[in-house]
């Protein structure tokens, strides 16, 4: 383990470290969107435990969720790291089976797409690998896991190109979350209502929020 890893997974991240601790800020956007002393999310593709985390900002804050990443190490830093997360080591997607993990030096470009894993390959980037990982539709892993009762104020979705198929895999009617995160490598800044995410939350009843050069945030339009 490199020295810049080790700062990361030390408390020194913490006290010396920037605020957000997202890629490109989205867990500040949706704290003011949130609006409240503690919550419950669900982060799927959560990759590492503070690193590029869209909910790391609120497990400081007494939040507590259910964390979904199909990298055995990452899995491992979520229970050393963040202990009073629950973390899966699985995938998500359309339905429920198996899929091949395609596995980058650069371990934040993983995908289950194949497309995704390509063009990284194009990019330079070196693959070291693929598997067959478990796979198992969003809904499916609410129903098994979430504690009986608990409602999902945060949804964050990052899975290197299979963001809408993860959002599609949803019961919307039974879980609905206050707000979304989604990853979207798809939308345009002129026109970020077009994009394929874009459309499906506008359909399901969510208002853009927020956006990144990453991601879309997305707010319930029921909520006030």
């Amino acid at each position: 383990m490199g020295l810049k890893q080790k700062i990361i997974n030390s408390p020194f991240y913490d006290w010396f470290g920037k605020r957000s601790f997202s890629q490109a800020g989205e867990d500040i956007i949706a704290s003011t969107e949130l609006r409240r002393g503690r919550g419950y999310y669900v982060d799927i593709g959560a990759y590492h435990p503070k690193l590029f985390s869209n909910t790391y900002f609120f497990y400081k804050r007494g939040w507590r969720g259910l964390v979904v990443e199909p990298n055995p190490e990452m899995v491992r830093l979520y229970k050393e790291i963040r202990k009073k997360d629950v973390a899966l080591g699985i995938g998500v997607g359309g339905k429920d089976g198996a899929e091949d993990y395609y596995m980058f030096k650069d371990s934040a470009a993983n995908t289950f797409d194949p497309g995704a894993a390509e063009r990284n390959k194009q990019s330079g980037r070196k693959m070291i690998g693929k598997k067959p990982v478990a796979i198992l539709r969003l809904s499916k892993i609410l129903d098994e896991y979430l504690p009986k009762g608990q409602k999902v104020d945060l949804l964050s979705v990052d899975t290197e190109g299979m963001d809408e198929e993860v959002l599609r895999s949803n019961d919307w009617k039974k879980y609905r979350p206050r707000v979304v995160i989604c990853e979207d490598l798809q939308y345009f800044w002129e026109k970020p209502l077009k994009s394929g995410v874009a459309v499906l939350m506008g359909g399901l009843g969510y208002r853009l929020v927020g956006m990144t050069p990453y991601s879309l945030v997305f707010k319930d339009e029921d909520e006030k």
